[in-house]
Formats: C-alpha cells, sequence, structure tokens
C-alpha cells in the first residue's frame, strides 16, 4: 500500500528527526539497535502502516490502534512480498513469548514499534526482520536467518530477556538498552528505571521516543492499556 498523496504533504513537510531513528546498535557497537518504522518503510519501499498511523506519528499522538483491534486490520492488510499471514504473526508473538517467559504484550509492542509486524523490512543499517536484529545480535542469539518469522521472533526475545535480566526486570531500562545498546546505558549508570527516569533527557532522543512509544501502550505492570 503506497502512502496517499494527501499525506504526502505532511512527510515533506516534518523534519527529518520525526522521520529517522539513527542506525542501530547492540552491545558490539555504539550506534542505535533499531531504526523508526517510518523511515524502514520509507526507505525499503514496503508500506504496511494505514494513514491514520502516519498521521498519529506525524502530530505526535497516541491513536494508533491498540492490538486487540488491530488483529483484524492485520488480518486483512498483507504487508508487501509478507510470506506468513501478519495475522500469524500476533500467534507466534504469544506462543514465543510464552515459551521463553516474556510478556507477550511487550514482545508484541517491541515487534509493532520495530517493524510494524512486517518480517521483511530491513533497516538502512541492516537491521533485519520482525525485531530488527542486527547480524551481530542475530549470530549471538543463533538466528540464522533474520528473515524467518519464528527464527526472529525467538532470537529477538532471547535477546530481550536477557536485557530484562541484566536490569533486574525494569522494563524502561531494558527497552532503552535494546534500543541504544547497553554500553551506552552503562556508561550513563543508569540500572534501574528510577534512575533511567532521572537522567531520561541524556539519552539519544531517538531512544527516548522509542520507550515511551512502547510504555504509552502499556500498564504500569507491564500489561496492556
Amino acid at each position: 500500500m503506497k502512502v496517499p498523496v494527501s499525506l504526502q504533504p505532511y512527510l515533506q513537510s516534518m523534519p527529518q528527526s520525526y522521520l529517522t531513528d539513527q542506525a542501530a546498535s547492540s552491545p558490539y557497537g555504539e550506534q542505535d539497535l533499531f531504526s523508526d518504522i517510518l523511515q524502514t518503510q520509507l526507505a525499503s519501499g514496503q508500506r504496511v502502516i494505514s494513514s491514520q498511523e502516519i498521521l498519529a506519528k506525524l502530530d505526535g499522538s497516541k491513536e494508533w490502534k491498540l492490538a486487540a483491534d488491530y488483529e483484524a486490520e492485520l488480518n486483512t492488510t498483507a504487508a508487501k512480498g509478507a510470506t506468513v499471514a501478519p495475522g500469524a504473526i500476533l500467534e507466534k508473538i504469544e506462543r514465543t513469548a510464552k515459551a521463553l517467559g516474556v510478556d507477550p504484550d511487550l514482545v508484541r509492542e517491541v515487534v509493532r514499534a520495530e517493524s510494524n509486524f512486517n518480517p521483511n523490512v530491513v533497516s538502512k543499517a541492516g537491521a533485519k526482520g520482525l525485531m530488527q536484529l542486527m547480524d551481530k545480535t542475530a549470530q549471538a542469539m543463533r538466528v540464522r536467518n533474520a528473515y524467518d518469522p519464528d527464527e526472529n521472533l525467538a532470537g529477538g526475545t532471547k535477546y530481550l530477556k536477557s536485557l530484562l535480566d541484566r536490569y533486574n526486570g525494569n522494563v524502561k531500562v531494558a527497552l532503552a538498552a535494546y534500543n541504544a545498546g547497553p554500553g551506552r546505558v552503562g556508561r550513563l549508570g543508569i540500572d534501574s528505571d528510577e534512575e533511567l527516569e532521572a537522567k531520561y533527557n541524556q539519552l539519544p532522543q531517538e531512544t527516548q521516543r522509542y520507550v515511551a512509544k512502547i510504555m504509552s501502550r502499556l500498564q504500569p505492570d507491564g500489561t496492556s492499556y
């Protein structure tokens, strides 16, 4: 699905910072682990986000559909070139997250933020698939094919779990490390959500947006609104 002509002026008028998250990092480097989904879609030409989501992203609102309402749209609006029905991806997320002991809602929202449930997206930095795995991260998590939804979800969820364990279940810190890399978080002396809140402005802006975007869809205890 192409961006409607009526929406193109919105995209062209926005600062680049709204359309791009800096390319990725893992524990292995200094760059950010994931590209913003809108920029990924613009760069790759794969259109899977709705006009409502584009407008919500441009004006900063939180009016994206939640997963409960989103499933019907996913089932009827397949990603360009996708080899798996998007609705089935929600089932894979649920199954994988439960098997690995991670909250399925949290994994779902990470996938939403990273790829908008499209297993074929790739960022300019080379982050791939549903959970936007960099090659070194994929290798460390024993993912052979980052475009395979099952492998990507397993590897990305394992990595997310390792961060949750490392930071004693502090979800915000784990998300910041997932996006910006544990090294950057560590250099700021952040180990808890309270410390993250105190030093929030010292995080990269794309990481601030990333954490806020995901947490805005989750209750304080990690469950969905």
